[in-house]
């Protein structure tokens, strides 16, 4: 039988990647509308969804993985989670500056 905690610890892990490839898929698909439209809103809407969805999770999903594994030590663990937070605040920063662009002279203003 497999213990509470060691069943927790493999469903966060799987929320994690399930968001990491979901966040990537709809990075994925706005840089699809970046291509197609070539707007320069759409380049940091597309790399903004791509951090804050995509890199923050594998982010995250690398460090409880490594302290996991005693790859790295618990020590690390306020490390992982400031990266982790600095590439929240990074990507939603570029999906900000995107809706300005987008609202000063962009697709919304015209």
């Amino acid at each position: 039988m497999v213990a509470v905690g060691s069943l927790t610890g493999v469903l966060t892990g799987a929320a994690a990647t399930g968001s990491a490839v979901i966040g990537l898929y709809i990075g994925y698909h706005a840089y699809r509308g970046l291509r197609r439209h070539g707007d320069p809103a759409m380049r940091y809407l597309s790399v903004g969804m791509i951090v804050l969805f995509g890199v923050t999770y594998l982010v995250a999903l690398l460090g409880q993985g490594l302290i996991a594994s005693h790859v790295v030590g618990i020590r690390y663990q306020d490390s992982f989670r400031l990266v982790v937070r600095l590439l929240q605040f990074t990507g939603l920063v570029l999906i900000a500056y995107s809706l300005r662009l987008a609202t000063d002279g962009g697709v919304l203003s015209r």
